[in-house]
């Protein structure tokens, strides 16, 4: 048993310097430069970012890009999105453009450990702040209604480490896709009495972009949103 038990902490241990490693060596990548700069060439790339809901201003804030091939899923084209924190460049998430059988995500390279997107946001002076499902989200409803926010990789990965990060705010909106209620019921159950559902009938961008929703409209929402 004690056999077992350090090699589980070795493997820890290996696996913890593995991903610091790797951290390392994104916090000294460029790559989301030279793919922002790819949107020069590639107009098809700025239009798909155009048609997702962005404005010129969204996509040269955010260094939104276009990459030829992913790094993790070779010969596929992708739109990226920079994972920033601090002026530092945590991971790089790449939007395949004809994803083959499984996600349509890929980071920039292996190893990388979990990460929220737009963090920056928990500095913010608001006392409330938004948990979105996607980095998408996160940029249109920062772009539509300026309101502060982060955002996870899906519906399930928000992490409850991750709620102590959360505890300056007075109140946290939960806001996923209509169909993950449940993952949203158990995110907002971290924040106890700080934590509200917000129920959009839309996922989040699409409101915006496909649905003309408004600043106001969204506002509204909020404003029903209920404790759990």
């Amino acid at each position: 048993m004690l056999e077992w038990r350090v090699a589980a902490l070795e493997r820890k241990q290996e696996e913890n310097e593995r991903r610091l490693s790797a951290l390392e060596t994104m916090h000294e990548c460029t790559d989301h430069l030279t793919f922002h700069k790819n949107l020069e060439h590639h107009i098809e790339a700025v239009d798909y970012w155009l048609n997702e809901g962005m404005i010129a201003e969204t996509i040269h804030n955010y260094q939104l890009g276009y990459c030829p091939s992913c790094p993790t899923a070779p010969g596929y084209a992708s739109y990226t999105i920079p994972v920033m924190y601090q002026g530092k460049l945590y991971n790089i998430r790449h939007r395949l453009a004809k994803p083959p059988n499984g996600g349509k995500y890929r980071p920039h390279m292996a190893g990388l450990p979990a990460m929220i997107f737009n963090a920056d946001d928990l500095h913010s002076d608001s006392d409330r702040i938004l948990i979105l499902e996607g980095e998408k989200k996160s940029l249109i409803v920062r772009q539509e209604t300026g309101l502060p926010n982060i955002a996870t990789m899906g519906k399930q990965s928000f992490k409850p480490s991750w709620a102590s990060k959360l505890e300056r705010f007075g109140l946290v909106y939960v806001c996923y896709d209509p169909d993950a209620r449940e993952q949203a019921i158990q995110t907002a159950k971290l924040f106890k009495r700080h934590g509200r559902i917000m129920e959009l009938p839309f996922k989040a961008d699409e409101f915006f972009y496909l649905h003309d929703g408004t600043a106001d409209d969204f506002r509204y929402y909020m404003q029903q949103a209920r404790m759990v």
